[in-house]
């Protein structure tokens, strides 16, 4: 059984803090079914995010998208054009589905 659990706001901003494009990935897969990783709760972190970023001047791009499996490469094709103009990647699934995105877009950072 894969289980989730969505890293505390702070660390996440720590994370992010050097980017100003920032997309969320979420999976369709394991983490939808345990709630930690679907639709939903990419919303529910880029709203968080958008709060807790929101500084004088400062712009940042926030965006979301889920794939349907990010431990299969043959979903994450679906990303390839949506994600050209970010700086970095946030990804809400297991392990794997970090690796495989990491391993497919090796330019971008890739943090989980």
């Amino acid at each position: 059984m894969v289980k989730g659990k969505r890293k505390p706001i702070e660390e996440i901003k720590a994370m992010i803090a050097p980017y100003s494009r920032v997309m969320i990935v979420g999976c369709g897969g394991c983490v939808s079914i345990g709630l930690v990783g679907g639709l939903p709760e990419v919303k529910q972190l880029w709203s968080d995010l958008k709060n807790a970023t929101k500084t004088g001047d400062a712009k940042r791009e926030i965006d979301g998208f889920v794939v349907e499996r990010q431990c299969n490469a043959t979903f994450l094709a679906d990303l390839d054009n949506k994600i050209t103009d970010f700086d970095c990647l946030l990804s809400m699934a297991c392990g794997a589905g970090v690796q495989y995105l990491a391993e497919r877009f090796p330019g971008i950072p890739c943090f989980p």
